[in-house]
């Protein structure tokens, strides 16, 4: 009887077997192939990309993690067919044996294929197939001193898969503040007294890679003896943690699994010990730079008081210029242009020197300018002078000289005053003051040329050189005697010559 139960068992099955095949063939080959699982049929083109036109075999067939294929040789005519399976030859069809059956799929991840061969005539039938994988979670955490009771746990709750939730109850944890849907805890910081844990994942293939990232320097071969894939890590460092498993070889990042959590350092590296270290760290280092402080002190207290003195002679430069003599003659010029009834020339006269006066109150509040302004203040203090004199006069700047570079505040003056009043006044339009500007590596020159009768005796009556001399001296004070003047009587002509040396910055 029951011989007869399973024969019918047997017919029941072929026929359903039948009617669910997908055919493929070649030639003398024809083989059914079923997908299913848990009972549930899953048509073949929903699981492939399309089928080859002459074999109908299916484009990159990939099947549920879980499902089993099944193969159908009935059809096939030939009794001299072979099977190539993990590279190893089986006669399925010599003398007259069928294979009728079902061939679980291998590990998610995996690719298998069946191969048929007729052996008569050469053809080929090769059926593949790739095991689907759905995304890594993890399972469930512990804290590490639960490893015992978890231990005895799974030996009284054996089941073929992970429970739904987590079977720790983390939210009584007072320093886990976000859950997961399973109950895990979420980037959670744990006190360095709880620095081991428990991981628990619900499946994995043999050639899966496991790696505590922060730990490991590289992935770990997983044990596939290990059940329920369980992961133990106790006394951790303090620092940052990824639990990361690679469920297959070649698996894609976005099916792997990646938990972030963070062990906090003890207490005595985040308060007292730091604060104390750092305490004496400072006092250490302060020690090592104090002398040098000091020095930088006294050098800028230094620096201040040049600086002061500075500003003082340049005061008084600025006055030696609008000394009373000066305003006097400008003056007296103007009257006897009105007295002469030569109110346009009077006007261009007061219209100059008063450019003059606000140029030089506007300049007065600082220690320097860019050579273009003191060139423009030089071009008017010329031409205000050459209403009285009739000399001519030229500015040349070299090609390589930047007329924004910096320099002190009616440097030039004294100088061009001196050339005017000692050197062309009397010369009329016979008269020529040059001023050549150019630069020579990191040293601007001023040459100031006139072309009087040249230096007789030294001009000690002279205010204005007698400040420009005492204001070089305390510029070289913040140049490091770097800048310098020097008058002497021209070697190519009557006259004198003034050279001036700045350095740049």
């Amino acid at each position: 009887m029951k011989k007869l139960i399973f024969s019918i068992y047997l017919l029941l099955l072929a026929f359903n077997l039948q009617a669910q095949l997908h055919f493929v063939e070649k030639g003398n080959l024809k083989v059914g192939i079923r997908v299913y699982k848990d009972q549930t049929e899953y048509p073949i083109d929903s699981l492939c990309d399309g089928f080859e036109p002459e074999t109908n075999l299916p484009i990159n067939l990939i099947i549920p993690e879980g499902s089993s294929v099944g193969f159908n040789t009935d059809s096939i005519q030939s009794t001299d067919i072979a099977l190539v399976l993990n590279n190893k030859v089986q006669y399925i069809n010599r003398p007259k044996s069928k294979m009728n059956g079902f061939s679980m799929s291998s590990s998610p991840g995996s690719e298998q294929s069946y191969k048929f061969i007729d052996e008569r005539v050469g053809d080929t039938l090769t059926i593949s197939w790739k095991v689907g994988y759905a995304t890594l979670e993890l399972s469930d955490l512990y804290p590490a001193e639960y490893f015992s009771n978890f231990v005895a746990y799974q030996f009284q709750n054996i089941f073929e898969s992970y429970p739904d939730s987590s079977q720790y109850n983390w939210a009584g944890v007072e320093y886990i503040h976000e859950l997961n849907e399973r109950g895990i805890p979420v980037d959670p910081e744990f006190p360095y007294e709880d620095n081991g844990l428990y991981f628990v994942i619900d499946q994995l293939t043999e050639d899966a890679k496991v790696q505590l990232i922060g730990f490991h320097q590289e992935p770990q071969v997983y044990d596939p003896e290990n059940p329920f894939s369980l992961f133990l890590y106790e006394d951790l460092p303090a620092g940052n943690y990824t639990f990361y498993v690679q469920p297959f070889e070649g698996a894609p990042e976005e099916i792997s699994l990646r938990y972030s959590f963070t062990i906090l350092k003890p207490w005595w590296l985040e308060t007292p010990a730091i604060i104390g270290g750092t305490l004496i760290f400072a006092i250490l280092l302060g020690s090592i730079f104090f002398i040098g402080y000091r020095n930088r002190q006294k050098k800028q207290q230094q620096q201040l008081e040049w600086s002061k003195q500075l500003s003082e002679a340049e005061l008084k430069a600025i006055r030696a210029q609008l000394n009373p003599h000066f305003l006097f003659n400008a003056l007296n010029s103007i009257q006897n242009l009105v007295s002469q009834q030569k109110n346009d020339t009077a006007n261009t006269y007061i219209s100059k020197l008063s450019k003059l006066l606000r140029k030089v109150l506007a300049s007065s509040d600082s220690q320097f300018h860019e050579l273009e302004e003191e060139l423009d203040l030089i071009k008017v203090y010329l031409e205000l002078e050459q209403l009285r004199f009739s000399f001519s006069s030229h500015i040349n700047v070299a090609e390589n000289v930047s007329k924004s570079a910096l320099v002190p505040v009616m440097l030039l003056q004294p100088y061009v005053e001196n050339a005017v009043k000692h050197g062309v006044s009397a010369l009329g339009k016979a008269g020529i003051i040059q001023i050549e500007i150019k630069q020579s590596n990191n040293t601007l020159e001023i040459d100031i040329l006139d072309n009087g009768p040249g230096l007789s005796k030294p001009n000690s009556d002279s205010t204005g050189l007698i400040l420009g001399e005492e204001r070089m001296h305390y510029l070289n004070k913040l140049y490091d005697g770097d800048a310098s003047v020097e008058l002497r009587n021209r070697t190519d002509s009557n006259g004198v010559l003034v050279k001036i040396k700045l350095p740049l910055e």
